[in-house]
């Protein structure tokens, strides 16, 4: 009778439910942590890019083609450490299905305008991910590209 109440008492027993619940839900908990961390950083890289390349694209837009300040101005555009292409000043026509096309200066378009002066930058950074993600290379590069028409 002993051995079968001591049974019965451990069977009712539930004061360890909660640290094997605990323990079961833990590597999920790890997992989705690890995540939210690793792409909230993938997203904030690629942000920094973005803000590179668009202060690159400004600096050109209100004070024409510089190589240097451009490139600069990149630099500055970001709070991490970036890859800036080299800027590339060159004209086209504005075209609604291809973006720009290529054209010689002060040629006429086919809309009738006079082909403009574009500057293009670009600008890359690595995202090395916490863990390897399957589809996903590790590490990552980011890019972004902006055109701007200049005076």
């Amino acid at each position: 009778m002993g051995r079968r109440h001591l049974f019965r008492a451990l069977l009712a027993d539930r004061s360890g439910a909660s640290a094997s619940e605990f323990a079961l839900i833990v590597p999920v908990l790890v997992i989705l942590i690890t995540a939210l961390i690793d792409f909230g950083g993938l997203i904030y890289t690629r942000l920094q890019v973005a803000s590179a390349t668009h202060a690159g694209a400004s600096f050109a837009a209100a004070q024409g083609f510089n190589q240097a300040g451009i490139s600069t101005a990149m630099a500055g555009g970001a709070s991490i450490a970036i890859t800036a292409a080299t800027p590339v000043e060159s004209c086209g026509c504005p075209d609604a299905a291809m973006g720009v096309v290529a054209a010689t200066c002060g040629s006429t378009c086919t809309s009738g305008a006079v082909a403009g002066k574009y500057v293009t930058v670009s600008a890359s950074a690595s995202y090395p991910f916490i863990y390897t993600w399957p589809g996903l290379s590790n590490p990552t590069t980011l890019s972004s590209t902006a055109r701007v028409r200049i005076p």
